[in-house]
């Protein structure tokens, strides 16, 4: 531990590391492989949205007419950092057997996704997902979920306040803030504003939505710490409000601590009851 302080240390004397390395993504794909054994191709379409002069890429995920859930919702998922939506297919799937169709979608520099990631960024792509899914025929736009991961904390709950009232919002592992979030993650406390570009503000939209939220958060999570996010997001918010603990979970492995079966049980009655 020693160690890595100096060397953060001193990295940061030389302006020399930052986080946006850290959570944008940089590194470009030519194509998505994404796994048929549970969601298979007939029930996903891959979709190209504008966004402010960039071109951003995601999958909207149907359910069969036997398998909906009535009334239907549709959650749109913001994933976490660095990865692409290859990486968080497998979330997609527990959401598509908990009977619901999905959107998921790359920010810009994400993946298939062109441009440059930032916090104006994903404001933008935030609304041009919102804008496609409202627009769907088969959409029931009163029943639009907003689920936010990690970094996708952010666009879910910008979304959930600036852009519309979803039916419920569902946040995991989310940081307070980018300096809580630079402090959490490196032991430190400096401004965030040393490390990060964006100060990727949480607090205060969570503040401010009226609709219910589940906030779910890992007590073993060394990425995001629980105690100054996950718990400091929950007693600022408003009600409706749920916090829900999941102990011995890291940062990543809150579904498969939980129990797949429990996740999607937990999931399902949050939405269903609202």
């Amino acid at each position: 531990m020693r160690i890595f302080i100096v060397i953060f240390l001193g990295c940061v004397l030389l302006s020399a590391c930052s986080m946006d390395g850290i959570m944008y993504n940089s590194l470009p794909l030519s194509s998505y492989a994404l796994s048929t054994a549970v969601i298979p191709d007939t029930s996903r379409i891959e979709v190209a949205l504008a966004s402010d002069g960039e071109t951003i890429y995601g999958y909207y995920v149907r359910q069969t007419d036997s398998l909906r859930v009535k009334p239907h919702p549709v959650v749109i998922y913001h994933h976490g950092n660095r990865d692409n939506i290859e990486n968080y297919w497998e979330r997609v799937e527990l959401l598509y057997k908990a009977g619901f169709d999905v959107f998921i979608y790359d920010y810009r520099g994400f993946g298939r996704s062109s441009g440059t990631c930032s916090e104006a960024g994903m404001q933008s792509d935030a609304r041009a997902v919102l804008t496609y899914v409202r627009g769907r025929k088969d959409v029931d736009t009163s029943y639009i979920i907003q689920y936010g991961y990690s970094l996708g904390g952010y666009p879910a709950l910008y979304s959930a306040t600036a852009l519309h009232s979803p039916r419920a919002l569902i946040t995991e592992s989310i940081f307070a803030s980018g300096e809580a979030l630079v402090q959490s993650g490196t032991l430190l406390n400096i401004p965030g504003s040393y490390l990060l570009n964006d100060p990727l503000d949480n607090i205060a939209p969570m503040q401010k939505r009226t609709c219910p939220v589940l906030l779910l958060h890992g007590t073993a999570d060394t990425f995001i710490s629980v105690e100054t996010s996950g718990q400091r997001l929950y007693d600022i918010a408003r009600q409706p409000k749920t916090f829900v603990k999941v102990q011995g979970a890291g940062h990543t492995s809150v579904p498969q601590t939980l129990g797949t079966q429990n996740y999607i049980d937990l999931i399902t009655a949050f939405i269903r009851g609202n």
